[in-house]
Order: C-alpha cells, then sequence, then structure tokens
C-alpha cells in the first residue's frame, strides 16, 4: 500500500511540475544576432552608401560660385587719343570693382562619376561581407558554447551514476568494517574516490553556470538549471565540395575592387567636356575704355583633355595587377587551409561514427551481463551492490552512447561551420 501510495505522490508531482524550457541552436542563432550590436551596423552601412551616392549624383548638377574683387593698379591702357578733348574719351580709373557670378555644367567627365558610383558600390559589398564575417564568427562561438553544455550536462549524469555505484559499495564496505571482515582502510579509499568524484561534479557545475551565463549574454534568453538544449539535426554531404566561407568571399569581392579602380583611373585621362557662364556687374566691364559701372555675361563651353601623363596611369594600374595577384595566392592558400581543416572534422566525424558502433556492441553485452547478474541475485549467488554495479556499468555505457552522439551531431556541425553553411 505504501509502494502504491508513494507511486501516485511520484506520478502527481511530475504531473504538476512547470514545463521544461526547450532551446534549439537555431534559437541560438537568432536571438545572438537580434541581440548583437554589430547588427544594427548593417542599416548604418546602406544608409552612408546612400549619401555618398548622393553626394556623387551632384557631380552633375551646375556648380555656382559668386566671385568679387577690388583693386588698385599703378596704370591703365591708354589710347594715342584720349588726350584730345574732341573725341570725349576719358581716361580710364587706376581702382577697379568687379562681382561676378560664375556657373559651370558638366556635360561629360571621362565616365569619372560613374566609375566613382561603382567602386561605392564595391566598398559597401566589403564592409557587408566584413561584417558577415563577424557575425558568422558569432555563430560558431555560439556553437562551442551550446554543445558545451550539452556535453557537461551527460557527463554530470555519468559522475552521478559512479557516484552512486561507489556509495552503495561503500555501504557494504562499512558493514564489512563494522563486523571486522574488511580493513578501514579499504573504507577510506573507497571514501577519497568518492570525494574526488565530487570535486569532478563540482568543476562541472562551475563551468556549465559559466556556460550559461556566456551564452545569456550572447542570446539573452533567460536560462536557467531547468532549460532543455535541443541538439540540430545535421546533414553533412563530403563528397561534395563547395567553400561558402564568408572569408573566401570577401577575396573575391576585392578583387572586384581593384578591376573597378583600373577603371576609374583609366576614365581620369579621358576628355572633359563641360558649359560654362559668367555675369557680372563691376567697373570697367568688357569694354575697357568704358569707364563706368556696367553690367555683363559670358557664355560658352570648355574641353580639356589630359591626353597625356607620362604613364602615370599605366603603372597604377599595373600596382593593382600585382595586389590582384596578391589576392588570388591569399584566396588560394586559404581554401587549402580549409580543405586541411575538413580532413580533421571529417576524422572527427568517423570517429564518433566507429564509437557509436561500439557502444552499440557494449551495451549489447551489458544488457546480457544485467541479466545475468538479475538472476544470480535472485538465486543469492550476488548480492545487490554487485547487481547494482553491473546494473549502473550498462546504464553508463548508454550514456557512453549519448555522449558519443552529442560529439557526433558537434563534429557534422564543425564540418559544416569549416565549410561556411551555418
Amino acid at each position: 500500500m505504501k509502494r502504491t501510495t508513494g507511486l501516485v505522490v511520484l506520478l502527481l508531482s511530475v504531473l504538476f511540475l512547470p514545463a521544461q524550457q526547450k532551446v534549439t541552436l537555431e534559437q541560438c542563432y537568432a536571438k545572438a544576432l537580434e541581440n548583437y550590436p554589430l547588427t544594427r551596423q548593417a542599416e548604418l552601412l546602406v544608409s552612408s552608401h546612400d549619401l555618398t551616392l548622393n553626394n556623387l549624383n551632384k557631380n552633375y548638377l551646375p556648380s555656382m560660385a559668386i566671385n568679387g574683387q577690388v583693386h588698385y593698379q599703378s596704370d591703365v591702357t591708354k589710347v594715342p587719343v584720349q588726350e584730345v578733348p574732341v573725341f570725349g574719351v576719358e581716361p580710364l580709373e587706376k581702382d577697379w570693382y568687379k562681382v561676378m557670378l560664375d556657373v559651370n555644367q558638366v556635360i561629360y567627365d571621362g565616365s569619372q562619376t560613374s566609375r566613382k558610383k561603382d567602386l561605392e558600390m564595391v566598398n559597401l559589398e566589403i564592409e557587408q561581407q566584413n561584417l558577415e564575417i563577424e557575425l558568422y564568427n558569432l555563430k560558431a562561438r555560439i556553437n562551442q558554447v551550446f554543445f558545451n553544455i550539452v556535453l557537461l550536462d551527460k557527463n554530470a549524469i555519468i559522475l552521478n551514476l559512479h557516484k552512486s555505484t561507489l556509495e552503495e559499495r561503500q555501504k557494504t564496505l562499512e558493514s564489512g568494517v563494522r563486523n571486522g571482515t574488511i580493513l578501514a582502510s579499504n573504507l577510506d579509499i573507497l571514501k577519497a574516490e568518492i570525494l574526488q568524484v565530487e570535486q569532478s561534479l563540482i568543476e562541472l557545475v562551475i563551468s556549465k553556470e559559466a556556460a550559461m551565463a556566456i551564452l545569456r549574454e550572447y542570446t539573452a534568453i533567460d536560462l536557467d538549471e531547468g532549460t532543455s538544449f535541443i541538439l540540430p539535426e545535421v546533414y553533412v554531404n563530403t563528397g561534395l565540395y563547395e567553400n561558402n566561407r564568408p572569408e573566401y568571399a570577401l577575396f573575391s569581392i576585392q578583387q572586384r575592387k581593384i578591376e573597378t579602380s583600373k577603371k576609374l583611373i583609366g576614365s581620369r585621362n579621358l576628355p572633359k567636356l563641360s558649359a560654362f557662364g559668367q555675369a557680372g556687374y563691376g567697373r570697367p566691364g568688357f569694354d575697357m575704355l568704358k569707364n563706368q559701372f556696367d553690367d555683363f555675361y559670358m557664355v560658352g563651353a570648355r574641353l580639356s583633355w589630359n591626353f597625356w601623363d607620362w604613364n602615370h596611369a599605366r603603372k597604377e594600374r599595373e600596382i593593382l595587377d600585382l595586389r590582384y595577384d596578391i589576392l588570388s595566392t591569399q584566396k588560394e592558400t586559404f581554401d587549402k587551409h580549409v580543405r586541411i581543416d575538413l580532413e580533421n572534422k571529417l576524422a572527427g566525424i568517423r570517429k564518433a561514427e566507429r564509437l557509436i558502433e561500439k557502444d552499440e556492441a557494449i551495451i549489447a553485452l551489458r544488457e546480457k551481463i544485467t541479466a545475468s547478474s538479475s538472476s544470480q541475485l535472485e538465486n543469492g549467488t550476488i548480492n545487490s551492490t554487485e547487481y547494482v554495479a553491473e546494473l549502473n556499468a550498462e546504464s553508463k555505457a548508454r550514456l557512453d552512447l549519448e555522449v558519443h552522439n552529442i560529439e557526433l551531431v558537434k563534429a557534422k556541425l564543425e564540418y559544416q561551420t569549416t565549410l561556411g553553411n551555418l
């Protein structure tokens, strides 16, 4: 009756426990990106880019400037007849005054503005890709913390199971010491072992608290001891290689910037055409012999062509070609490092898979041993402590399988992370 009552109480307590919070790795990614300060930089980069393009578009608008000039000169232009009163030509004054409005309108600038806009677009892509690299590295850090917590939980279960086995044996030894059949030193050795297990458990608890605090800081998720972490399903195709790392893509964008910069250099030596106008008021005006304040204006077109720069542009393009080749070698080196790292990650996957195969074989054997021990316990050939030890050994084998399954998922995720497939 007491056993039935206890079972009912246990079931009721389980039914009325608060719902356990479940957290997935994808949720951690989403919350971390949402909570990460650099995420807001994406909008700032676009805003800065739009302002820069807006300024470049103003190159096509007319430029206007007001210029004024007052000066006194030691002499002025004279004509022979101005000394003869009958001609009525007054001598020019030596103090001159002018105020002018100058307007200049670009008609063709050798495509410089267009090339600068193209370059600005590539610069935006580079800054966005650098941000993408930082956010990708954030995901990789989330992976480490997430799996560290899961593995710490499983290791804690194994240690507690080991401690339980030792405590069962401690009871048997204590009985033997009291009866004088076992030396007290044997019991002390067992107690020391239990204390070492408790030390390991303390380390696990502290490590998990630190990892939870880090993940909480990254994600702003309210995590507690009751939080359950759900492992993702990760699929790996080791026969297909495609480098999707954001760092690898950055090399291509930087090379594209070099090509765009070469086009900008070439546009500097193209002919440039503009229209201009000038209107003003002063003394004298365009009629130099009219010694009075007058208004004046002028309109026209201007052509400029820097057709020879002593090969300066060609040398700049050669420098850019060298930088392009440098980026190519860096890109190739990075790709080789990724391939080498993938071999290490692939070895981790194979190791976990082989361990899982052995775990399954061990569990099958442990099940037989536990069944045999159960029969021996019923026949009285072994005591309960020996049976519990075999039962715990089977439970540990099952937990080892869970740990290796976790390590397999982690190894697959690290493989995908190395490829850039997060």
